[in-house]
C-alpha cells in the first residue's frame, strides 16, 4: 500500500476513535457495548424508519441479552451488567423484556456520526 494512502486511512481510523473519545471520555467499554448491540440489533430490523421511537424499534430488531454481549467481548457478565445499567441511566440503551437495545437518541446521535464517516471515506475514495 502506498504510504500516503495508508496515512489517509489511518487519519480515518483515528478520527472514528477520536470521536468515541469525545463522545465518551474515560467510561470505558461504553463503546464496544454499544456497537455490539446496535449491531445485534439491526439484524433483522425491518423498518425503514431508524429513527423510530424506542418501542418500535424494540419490537421490529434483535434484542441482546447480557449473556450474549459479555461473550461477544470477552468481558467478565458482572462487568457487562454493570456497564449496561450505566448506558440505561444515560439513556444511550434500553431494556425491554429482558433484552437490551439501543436507545432512539443514541441512534440519532450514531447516524450522524456515520454520515460524517461516510463523507470522510468518499472523500478517502476519491485521493486512493
Amino acid at each position: 500500500m502506498h504510504l500516503q494512502n495508508y496515512k489517509i486511512i489511518e487519519d480515518l481510523v483515528a478520527s472514528i476513535y477520536t470521536k468515541d473519545i469525545s463522545d465518551f471520555g474515560d467510561r470505558s467499554y461504553y463503546p464496544q457495548i454499544l456497537k455490539l448491540v446496535s449491531r445485534i440489533n439491526l439484524k433483522n430490523f425491518t423498518n425503514e424508519n431508524l429513527i423510530c421511537e424506542d418501542m418500535v424499534f424494540c419490537s421490529t430488531s434483535n434484542g441482546a441479552s447480557i449473556n450474549l454481549i459479555s461473550r461477544s467481548l470477552g468481558l467478565p457478565r458482572e462487568t457487562v451488567r454493570r456497564k449496561v445499567s450505566e448506558l440505561i441511566k444515560l439513556n444511550w440503551l434500553v431494556k425491554d423484556n429482558s433484552k437490551i437495545y439501543v436507545s432512539q437518541e443514541w441512534r440519532k446521535k450514531n447516524l450522524e456520526n456515520n454520515e460524517i464517516i461516510l463523507k470522510e471515506l468518499i472523500e478517502l475514495s476519491r485521493k486512493i
